[in-house]
């Protein structure tokens, strides 16, 4: 399981969270609030920092301050993947 940060809120504030290594800009991560979108031709698309649609995003949150919201297995989340609607 691996956990990739792009926004965070400290203070009451969001902030945009980036990894951006020098030696490897082929490792830049996205940044900002971010949603995955499925086209209707069935194409992923992750759309950075916040303008993506609310409506179209079909990520889902699992936990939320270190507490597990959703107890899913891979062959629900596998499921899930392959909905395009």
């Amino acid at each position: 399981c691996a956990f990739k940060c792009s926004h965070a809120v400290v203070s009451g504030q969001g902030v945009d969270v980036v990894k951006d290594p020098i030696t490897d800009p082929g490792k830049r991560s996205k940044k900002g609030r971010l949603t995955l979108q499925c086209s209707e031709d069935g194409t992923w698309t992750t759309v950075t920092e916040g303008q993506g649609a609310p409506e179209l995003d079909k990520l889902v949150e699992v936990f939320r301050d270190g507490s597990l919201l959703i107890d899913q297995d891979f062959a629900t989340v596998r499921e899930r993947s392959e909905q395009t609607s």
